[in-house]
């Protein structure tokens, strides 16, 4: 007998589950891959994992956030997401939410690229609250918990609208990376507003479980939405490849990239460099929250495609920051080549 198809507007999920990070990071765009097939079919799944991990933004360059012999000597993994944004610490029990949207406002039909984190991350706040930690948003990357930041958020957004969202906690350690394994750049930053952040199991109660805490949030992303909660199915099969550790420093920016250069933003940092190409063309990173594509096609500098300030999500940077950081990469590149 064929079971019934999944109400229009449904929101697919995925029973909470235990996963080798490598599988809960790769289950982030193979969801994503299924909302993209279905407009009408976003998808959330929570991942139980274990640390210790550092695990990078998408864009993030490896060397500038941590101290990667540090990593080593202490046994931590250097891991990066497909989701872009700041780092996460999972310094023991830890949990991973996945949510994948076919197109911004799939649950808040208020929602645009601009509004995309305010607007969805009403859900998981409720959640937290219903799991006995009040939660509140202030904005950007991370999501506080009884007041402290306890949660940091990611993003990735397709160029036909598709977005992923990635929230991370740690159970047993505070999300924060440690000092003595961040890099230099990365303790120069307050990432927190002076806020000391908090390990979840100092925010929720004495006898909470992940797996009730990673449930709750579930349902209330989908009760939020006023939407009906079905049944996913077999979860996908899962491409771990890409999400293994890393150790290169400057990854992940392209062999052959020149010496980047780097500004301050409001989030963090953000950096470029010039690839050795024909036409000039720049790969831009750091901590901004947006989608891979839009700082792909900045990176062409002059010859970008017009772009508008509601194009993708944009948290921590704006258009210009980012189009003069490109333009001051093409012309170091530039130099470089001319002294040859």
């Amino acid at each position: 007998m064929v079971s019934p198809a999944p109400p229009r507007g449904a929101l697919r999920s995925l029973p909470p589950a235990h996963r080798p990070l490598a599988g809960a990071l790769a289950l982030g765009p193979a969801l994503l891959a299924r909302a993209r097939a279905a407009p009408e079919a976003p998808w959330l799944a929570a991942s139980l994992v274990d640390g210790p991990a550092v695990v990078l933004g998408a864009l993030q360059r490896a060397a500038r956030v941590v101290d990667l012999a540090a990593c080593a000597a202490r046994g931590v993994p250097v891991v990066r997401r497909a989701t872009t944004g700041t780092a996460a610490f999972l310094g023991g029990r830890g949990v991973v939410w996945t949510l994948a949207l076919p197109h911004a406002a799939a649950l808040a039909p208020d929602a645009t690229a601009r509004t995309l984190l305010n607007r969805n991350v009403r859900g998981f706040l409720k959640g937290f609250a219903r799991a006995g930690a009040p939660a509140h948003y202030g904005g950007r990357e991370w999501i506080a918990l009884q007041h402290r930041p306890a949660a940091l958020l990611g993003v990735e957004a397709a160029r036909d609208g598709a977005v992923l969202i990635e929230v991370f906690a740690g159970h047993d350690a505070p999300i924060a990376v440690p000092a003595e394994l961040a890099a230099p750049d990365e303790r120069a930053v307050d990432r927190w507003l002076g806020k000391a952040p908090a390990a979840l199991a100092e925010v929720l109660p004495a006898r909470s479980s992940l797996e009730a805490l990673a449930q709750a949030v579930v349902e209330a992303v989908a009760l939020g939405a006023g939407l009906p909660r079905v049944d996913g199915g077999e979860a996908p099969e899962l491409a771990e490849g890409p999400f293994q550790p890393i150790t290169a420093p400057d990854d992940p920016a392209p062999p052959g990239a020149g010496a980047a250069v780097v500004a301050r933003v409001p989030i963090g940092w953000i950096e470029a460099a010039a690839l050795g190409e024909a036409p000039a063309r720049a790969w831009l990173g750091g901590d901004v929250l947006t989608g891979r594509w839009l700082l792909e096609e900045l990176g062409l500098g002059e010859a970008a495609a017009p772009l508008d300030a509601g194009t993708a999500p944009l948290e921590g940077a704006s258009l210009s920051d980012l189009r003069a950081l490109a333009q001051r990469a093409l012309s170091a590149g530039a130099a470089v080549r001319d002294a040859r």
